[in-house]
């Protein structure tokens, strides 16, 4: 049963900052490999289709076919650890994390992005980014939930 989302307290989500940088310097890490491991398969349009539909590789390109598949799989266990977590993963490439919380009763983000030592910062749910603003006399409520 979904239970919806998991509300966050400021103090929670920088709680998880330490877990966040860890998880996104192996992202980081990994997509930094795809690049040399992508040019070895023949360039972008045929790595996609040896990852999406199980084409086979060029000749003598089966170490890097696999190696594409296990950082794929890392990437993507990254960010399933980081959504279990109960933060939604918004760009993996410039790292943007956000995170459910309420301010006077109505739903916002809180946002972190990669680099930053902290969460510090907001935006309404359907701003984005571009509408974050900083959280300094914004006082985040946790969610009250009915008895």
């Amino acid at each position: 049963m979904d239970e919806g989302p998991r509300f966050f307290s400021v103090e929670e989500a920088n709680g998880l900052v330490p877990t966040l940088v860890l998880e996104f310097g192996r992202v980081a890490r990994a997509r930094a490999e795809l690049g040399p491991v992508i040019e070895a398969l023949g360039g972008a349009e045929p790595a996609s289709e040896i990852l999406h539909s199980d084409a086979d590789p060029p000749p003598g390109g089966e170490a890097a076919a696999a190696r594409l598949h296990a950082l794929a799989d890392e990437i993507t266990s990254a960010v399933e650890r980081l959504n279990g977590l109960g933060c939604l993963v918004k760009d993996l490439e410039r790292g943007l994390v956000d995170f459910y919380a309420m301010q006077d009763g109505e739903p916002v983000y809180l946002c972190w992005q990669f680099g930053e030592p902290a969460v510090a910062h907001w935006h309404g749910l359907e701003e984005g980014f571009a509408g974050r603003r900083e959280i300094e006399g914004l006082t985040v409520e946790p969610p009250a939930f009915p008895n």
